[in-house]
């Protein structure tokens, strides 16, 4: 699973005590893709060379040849661009299928444009785009299955359930990413790309769940693209604590995403839901015990911790598997070091909630007798000889 990771804004106005707007807010400074995940259609053989993935968040000068370097990012230092630069020239006989980078999942607001900063070509490499000309691909596989000079520079709004794009966003204008002081503002400078808020209405608090997908997929000397501080506006809060992609719930994603963090040695406080300015296993513990209220070991995070739970995780069949970071929260990865082994067994008896129903605050709890832990490895050890004869 992607490891997910970003950065929340809570953008509040109060005009007589009323909460006008709700930003979240992309900003990619911490040197990865806040959640975003790389999207390619199967089989198709991009990137063309040897790197491992069409994007990253970087904050290198990048040399894009001519003696020039592409523009610094627009906030802090990190701005997302195409990796390796030079694959995207699609000169000659390459052949450059659609990248595409899709946000998170949200609910939207009603209250503001949905803004991404963007340097790179118009709509289709120099021109902005043409609503009579320009027939934009609704679903998101016929989007990445384009190619040679019938691609597009821009984003998608894409409906998750229907699996369709309902607005897009183009830059204006050509704009290559060069600084050079005699170019017109339009040449040099990044763009401010939205979908207006009036476009953004009859989707906005309605309950559904919505991604971003900014793609490049222009060729025939034009085919770059980058983009930072992405705005979406939401609907109601940014979510409760540990609610990291704000969907109203505390899921799986949320501890996958504070696990990746923890993993990563990341520093920001939003990771720090314990609030010792520390972001380590505690903020983990925090978020399963306080926050969530249930245990170590409820891999379907339905607040208990009983045989339903070991069903679930070896019916994923990743116990010990030899395969390394491959499991996540509800595959049995529980310790948070992304894989299934005996270790997560250890920390899940260790928690003490097998069969404890759901979870009550700590000052009732009574300590379990010592007893009750060889039950528990009494009874994984029944499921694991199960498993070996299957």
């Amino acid at each position: 699973m992607t490891r997910f990771g970003f950065l929340i804004t809570l953008s509040i106005v109060f005009s007589c005590g009323t909460l006008l707007a709700d930003t979240l807010t992309y900003d990619f400074d911490d040197g990865t893709f806040q959640g975003w995940d790389y999207i390619t259609p199967e089989g198709t053989p991009f990137p063309v060379d040897d790197s491992d993935s069409g994007w990253i968040a970087s904050d290198e000068p990048i040399d894009i040849n001519d003696g020039f370097t592409l523009l610094a990012a627009t906030s802090g230092d990190f701005r997302v661009v195409p990796d390796p630069w030079g694959t995207r020239d699609c000169l000659g006989a390459t052949i450059c299928y659609t990248q595409v980078l899709r946000s998170p999942p949200f609910e939207l607001g009603a209250s503001g444009d949905l803004t991404i900063d963007m340097m790179g070509g118009g709509a289709q490499s120099n021109r902005p785009y043409d609503p009579e000309v320009d027939l934009l691909p609704e679903e998101p596989e016929d989007m990445m299955e384009l190619k040679d000079s019938l691609g597009y520079q821009g984003f998608g709004l894409l409906d998750i359930d229907a699996n369709e794009y309902v607005a897009f966003g183009f830059s204006s204008h050509e704009n290559d990413g060069k600084a050079r002081p005699d170019d017109p503002v339009t040449r040099k400078d990044w763009e401010t790309v939205a979908i207006p808020e009036a476009e953004l209405a009859s989707f906005a608090n309605n309950g559904k769940q919505y991604s971003v997908d900014v793609f490049d997929s222009y060729s025939g000397g034009w085919a770059w693209i980058g983009f930072d501080t992405v705005k979406i506006p939401i609907a109601g809060a940014a979510g409760e604590p540990g609610d990291f992609n704000a969907n109203g719930v505390l899921d799986g994603d949320d501890i996958e995403a504070l696990s990746a963090a923890v993993r990563d040695g990341a520093t920001d406080s939003k990771w720090d839901v314990d609030g010792n300015s520390l972001v380590n296993n505690d903020d983990r513990l925090f978020w399963v015990n306080d926050l969530k209220m249930t245990y170590l070991g409820d891999s379907n995070l339905d607040g208990e911790f009983n045989s339903s739970d070991f069903v679930a995780v070896f019916a994923k069949g990743q116990y010990e598997d030899a395969i390394s970071n491959n499991s996540t929260w509800s595959d049995g990865d529980w310790n948070g070091d992304s894989d299934f082994d005996s270790s997560d067994f250890v920390a899940a008896f260790a928690a003490g909630g097998y069969e404890k129903g759901p979870r009550v605050p700590a000052a009732a709890l009574v300590p379990e007798p010592a007893s009750a832990t060889g039950l528990l490895l009494g009874i994984i050890g029944l499921l694991l000889s199960s498993r070996r004869r299957k």
